[in-house]
């Protein structure tokens, strides 16, 4: 006999499925390992480490690209603005695999302080030239056909003010 049936279906039982909220947060910071591992992964760590290597003061404290990279983990997770939540992620265990650096080598607010406060005019400059230079690696990767800039011009109604000294807006 010829069987006609050429495909089998397996009937299977359906599940049911119930959502509810929670206070937990399971995957808050899913995204910073992945961040974290691209800044460890391309060369910019190198470069932090030849142009800014020398604002640590003594080998005692926080290798300089363990801090940025902290640095900039916290502005991309935005959890909190404040820099005493250093603190509160220095004596966070789970937060030290997340970044896959030492829990000794975690920052802590006095430390972003003091790395802040070593910032001169010279090393501002390095760092804009550091944005630079990863501004245009990454325009070389992806090879955009159109950059767009945006800039946020307002023009405010100054009339009634008192001291105007002659400007007028534009």
């Amino acid at each position: 006999m010829k069987n006609n049936n050429r495909f089998h279906v397996i009937k299977t039982s359906r599940v049911s499925v119930t959502f509810e909220s929670t206070d937990e947060r399971i995957t808050g910071r899913a995204g910073l390992a992945l961040y974290s591992r691209y800044l460890r992964s391309n060369q910019l760590m190198t470069i932090v480490e030849l142009k800014f290597g020398s604002m640590r003061k003594n080998k005692k404290g926080i290798p300089v690209t363990d801090l940025f990279i902290q640095l900039l983990c916290f502005f991309m997770d935005g959890t909190s603005r404040h820099i005493s939540w250093f603190d509160h992620l220095k004596r966070d265990e789970s937060y030290a695999a997340l970044l896959a650096t030492k829990e000794e080598c975690l920052a802590s607010s006095h430390s972003v302080k003091s790395f802040f406060g070593r910032f001169s005019f010279v090393r501002d400059y390095l760092f804009r030239c550091l944005l630079q230079r990863l501004f245009i690696w990454r325009l070389r990767k992806t090879r955009p056909n159109v950059i767009e800039l945006g800039i946020d011009t307002m023009v405010l109604e100054n009339d009634d003010a008192r001291k105007r000294q002659g400007v007028q807006p534009t």
